[in-house]
C-alpha cells in the first residue's frame, strides 16, 4: 500500500512549490523528485541565459561577465502520516527527518576583472588599466549619471567627447569638450587632456567602495545606486587603446554545453519520474 508523505516549510517561500492534494482533509504531498528536477532545470535556465549574454558581449569594450550563484533550497520537515499510536481519525504526526529540497539560484554576480588591453590607434579611445570607472552623463538629462569601463568614443560636432549612445565623457572640470584640434590631442595616464602644449581638462576617474552593488544598466554601463562615488587619485588610463572583455570565450563554450545537457539531462529525470508516477496511479494503487 502506498503512502504519501506530508511536508511542511522551515522557512518562508516553499509555498509557491508545486503541490498535490493526496485526499481532501488529508493534507498535501509534494512529488518530491520531479519538483527537485525542476529546480535544477530553473538553475540550468538561469545559467544559460548568463552564458549566453557574457557570449554575446565578447566583442564589448569593458564588459564584465556575469556569474550565476546557487544555493540549497529550504529544507523541508518529512512527516509521517500518522504516528502509530495515535487515535484512529487523528492525524497526529511525528517528524522523520529533513529533506532538502533542490538548487535555487541565489543571485547573479558580475565580475569585475581587469580585462585584455587592445590597441585601436583612435586618439578618441581610452583604457584603464587598474581601478575605476569613466563617468558619462546624458546631456538631455544631466540628472542622469552612468559608470562604465568602456572607452570608446568619438568625438560630435561640438568637440564633446561621448560614447556610441551620445553621452558625454565627464571630466574635473566639466563634460571633455576639444577646444582646438579633435584629432591632435593627448591623454596621459593621470588623464590629463593636453592640446597644443596646454591641460584644457582632467578625466575624472571614480571608483567605488563595493563594486557588486552597482546596478547594471544595459550592456557596459552601471548606476551608482545607494553608494557614493569616490574619485580615483591615481588613475591609470592608456590612450588608443581599449580594455576588452572579460569574458573567456573557450570557457564560456564550454560552460554553455554543460548548462544545455545538464537542463537535458533534468527533462529525462522528469519525464521518467512522470511515467514512473503514472505507472504507480494505474498499476499499483488499483484496488484489487
Amino acid at each position: 500500500m502506498l503512502k504519501g508523505l506530508w511536508c511542511q516549510a522551515l522557512v518562508p517561500g516553499v509555498a509557491s512549490c508545486k503541490l498535490q492534494h493526496l485526499a481532501p482533509g488529508r493534507g498535501e504531498i509534494m512529488i518530491r523528485g520531479i519538483y527537485s528536477s525542476a529546480m535544477g532545470m530553473n538553475v540550468q535556465s538561469a545559467r544559460l541565459e548568463t552564458v549566453s549574454n557574457n557570449l554575446a558581449n565578447v566583442s564589448t569594450p569593458g564588459f564584465k561577465k556575469d556569474h550565476v550563484l546557487v544555493q540549497s533550497f529550504p529544507h523541508l520537515i518529512q512527516l509521517s502520516t500518522r504516528r502509530p499510536d495515535s487515535l484512529p481519525g487523528a492525524w497526529q504526526r511525528e517528524v522523520l527527518g529533513v529533506t532538502g529540497a533542490g538548487a535555487a539560484v541565489s543571485q547573479v554576480v558580475t565580475n569585475f576583472s581587469q580585462g585584455s588591453l587592445r590597441e585601436t590607434g583612435n586618439p578618441a579611445n581610452l583604457a584603464l588599466t587598474g581601478s575605476g570607472y569613466f563617468v558619462l552623463t546624458d546631456p538631455e538629462n544631466e540628472d542622469a549619471i552612468f559608470y562604465s569601463r568602456n572607452g570608446s568614443f568619438q568625438v560630435d560636432s561640438e568637440g564633446y567627447l561621448v560614447n556610441d549612445h551620445g553621452y558625454r565623457l565627464m571630466g574635473d572640470g566639466g563634460p571633455v569638450q576639444l577646444e582646438e584640434d579633435p584629432v591632435n590631442f593627448t591623454v596621459d595616464e593621470s588623464g590629463n587632456i593636453t592640446e597644443n602644449g596646454t591641460v584644457s581638462n582632467t578625466i575624472y576617474v571614480v571608483d567605488f567602495e563595493n563594486p557588486s552593488n552597482l546596478q547594471r544598466e544595459g550592456r557596459d554601463f552601471y548606476r551608482a545606486g545607494e553608494q557614493e562615488p569616490q574619485p580615483v587619485e591615481t588613475p591609470a588610463l592608456v590612450q588608443r587603446y581599449l580594455e576588452g572583455a572579460n569574458v573567456d570565450l573557450v570557457e564560456e563554450t564550454v560552460n554553455l554545453t554543460t548548462a544545455s545537457r545538464a537542463y537535458e539531462t533534468g527533462q529525462k529525470i522528469i519525464q521518467a519520474q512522470d511515467g514512473m508516477l503514472g505507472m504507480a496511479i494505474n498499476s499499483v494503487g488499483k484496488l484489487r
